[in-house]
Formats: structure tokens, sequence, C-alpha cells
């Protein structure tokens, strides 16, 4: 199983994700009409990855964000906890492929099926 980011960024690993795209390229003027309900999708899907760490807020100085690096994924595409604070406060793009699957869906996160592959496909973006 392959998962699909969305919001993760080279710049929140060190050193590794050199494949992910980078936070300075992902800028854009568009917002989507429908921005609060994908925001609102990506925090009611289930966690899938819980980490009890702070990280440091990549455009805060001082600012830290409880869990940042926990995962969570709707079976298909996966994203970290501060991955949502930074689709829902910067304006960032959101793949247009996981725009289509939000609203097909309805904004409404689907079960997953959380077996071993689920799993080892989320630790990849540990």
């Amino acid at each position: 199983m392959i998962l699909k980011p969305v919001g993760i960024y080279r710049e929140m690993y060190r050193d590794k994700h050199g494949e992910l795209p980078s936070l300075a390229d992902s800028v854009t003027q568009q917002m989507l009409p429908d921005h609060a309900e994908i925001i609102g999708y990506l925090n009611n899907a289930p966690a899938g990855f819980d980490v009890m760490e702070s990280v440091k807020h990549l455009f805060e100085e001082d600012r830290w964000i409880p869990g940042g690096s926990s995962l969570n994924s709707d079976g298909v595409w996966v994203w970290r906890q501060d991955s949502i604070e930074y689709l829902a406060d910067q304006p960032l793009e959101i793949p247009a492929d996981f725009v289509n699957h939000v609203r097909a869906n309805d904004y409404t996160p689907p079960a997953v099926d959380e077996g071993d592959t689920f799993y080892d496909a989320l630790l990849h973006y540990f």
C-alpha cells in the first residue's frame, strides 16, 4: 500500500524525504471555495499514528505545535497533524487529486482498514 502525501513538506524532516515538495514552492494565491470543508475533512479523519511531541512551527519561530508529527490518513492520503494547521492558515496549494477525492467523499473521511500494510505505509512518513 502506498499513501499519497498531502500538506507534507521536506522542511518537516531533517535530511530526509527530499522527494517531498518544498513549503516555499507550495505557496499559492488561489483559495478554494470549499477550503473550510476540506480542512474539516483533514481534522475529522482518524488518527493513524499518534506522537507525543511538539514540533517547531515552520512560520512562527517562537511557536510549537503539540503532536505535530502525528500522522492521519483516510486510507488513500496521509498528512501530519501540523499539516492541518499550515493548510488552514497559510495560502498553500492543496493537490487537485486530493480535493477531488474529498469532494467525491462528500467531505466525510471513509473508515480505514488498519491492517499491517496500512501502518507500514504510514511509517514511511514518520
